[in-house]
């Protein structure tokens, strides 16, 4: 399996290209998705941490400056 880094052509200071293995092929993409899975959760857990806070801040904006009911 060929891996090349050069986007710009050979003619453009580019690295030579390397050989990399199946086995190393599958290691990197399951460093990938371990990755992805970490970032999934940590994405999951801002978005409750998200919820939480606005949650409290409307509790904190009630308590603060309750709403009156306008008489009639």
């Amino acid at each position: 399996m060929t891996c090349c880094n050069d986007t710009q052509g050979k003619n453009k200071g580019s690295s030579p290209e390397r050989e990399i293995t199946e086995e190393q092929f599958f290691e990197q993409f399951a460093a990938l998705e371990e990755g992805l899975a970490r970032l999934q959760i940590q994405m999951r857990d801002m978005s409750q941490n998200a919820k939480l806070f606005g949650s409290f801040a409307r509790h904190m904006r009630r308590s603060i400056c309750p709403v009156s009911l306008s008489p009639r």
